[in-house]
């Protein structure tokens, strides 16, 4: 493995590689990290974009930052991913992806000026009636069983969740809470997402 300077790094341009306009790439999911590894191959390994395929099994491409109208619930994404001046390892992407609209403009200078004319900051969590504040800040409504099977999460060991998903550990009522409302938004986690990881995320921010 190869260490230096991320500061550094970002300033440099690597070597083309030999023969990469004979050689494609597969990438599997078209979420942060399948997107990030096809700018890199673009960028840095300067491999051809029709050279690179990505692959993706849901209907709509960009993984956990998918956004999109539902006609029940309304316009929702199911992962926050807004840009903001501590998400440094975001600064190295946006700045050499070029702006769909505005000429010599890269994504990084769009986020950056939208930040400085358009300033905003809440603590809402979520809304009603278009826009109104639904009141649910600090309402979790978790029930006696979803409490329970939060707790036994959260002290399970790592090795009795290997293959389990959340909708294996939590129960039925757990859904209908404002718990989950926050947790699946904030960190775009659905019922079948891993159990293992739900009790990582549990430990690190709980």
């Amino acid at each position: 493995m190869y260490y230096s300077s991320g500061t550094y790094e970002a300033f440099a341009h690597p070597e083309k590689p030999e023969g990469v306009e004979k050689k494609s790439a597969y990438i599997i999911g078209t979420g942060l990290a399948g997107l990030t590894a096809a700018f890199y191959l673009v960028r840095d390994g300067q491999m051809p974009g029709n050279h690179i395929h990505l692959l993706e099994k849901l209907e709509l491409a960009g993984g956990s930052c998918d956004g999109y109208k539902d006609v029940h619930k309304g316009f929702y994404m199911r992962g926050g991913r807004e840009m903001d001046n501590h998400f440094e390892i975001m600064w190295d992407v946006f700045r050499d992806v070029p702006s769909i609209e505005t000429p010599s403009v890269s994504v990084l200078d769009e986020y950056y000026w939208l930040n400085k004319h358009d300033p905003n900051y809440s603590l809402c969590r979520a809304t009603v009636n278009k826009g109104e504040d639904a009141h649910t800040d600090k309402l979790f409504k978790l029930d006696k069983d979803s409490a329970m099977a939060l707790s036994q999460l959260f002290i399970t060991p790592e090795a009795d969740l290997e293959d389990k998903k959340i909708s294996d550990v939590l129960p039925e009522s757990f859904w209908e809470t404002n718990f989950w409302l926050y947790w699946q938004t904030m960190f775009a986690f659905q019922k079948w997402s891993s159990a293992l990881e739900m009790k990582r995320y549990l430990c690190r921010y709980v």
